[in-house]
């Protein structure tokens, strides 16, 4: 982050600014250790809970993530899955084949192609 960033962050201790109702972009990056990128990626994608704060009809109102809030989906999301769970997830997603296996997937990038020549052989005498 560059300085003028850094001092958006509010001089407080971080249990203080962890029970914020809002904060900031660049706060929520300084708590969760993401980049400042990504937090306004997820921003503008609307991947987090956001109040907007500015006059009807302002192009750019000052907005704010609803951290409280952010931590009580973390909170769900993590006692849901468990470990063995969240191994058996990232196995999956490592291999290909055991996911398509697992799941009766099948490959069909070329389909239509297929398809075609399947119809084109049955045409012609």
């Amino acid at each position: 982050m560059t300085t003028t960033q850094v001092n958006r962050i509010r001089d407080w201790n971080l249990d203080d600014i962890r029970k914020e109702e809002f904060v900031s972009p660049e706060e929520f990056a300084y708590l969760t250790g993401r980049t400042l990128k990504q937090v306004r990626n997820m921003m503008d994608r609307n991947q987090v809970d956001m109040n907007k704060e500015g006059f009807p009809g302002s192009k750019r109102p000052k907005r704010f993530i609803l951290l409280q809030l952010y931590w009580q989906k973390m909170k769900g999301c993590r006692a849901i899955v468990t470990k063995e769970e969240r191994e058996w997830m990232n196995h999956l997603m490592k291999t290909d084949a055991s996911f398509r296996r697992i799941t009766n997937k099948n490959n069909n990038e070329f389909w239509r192609n297929k398809s075609r020549q399947r119809l084109n052989q049955s045409l012609q005498p």
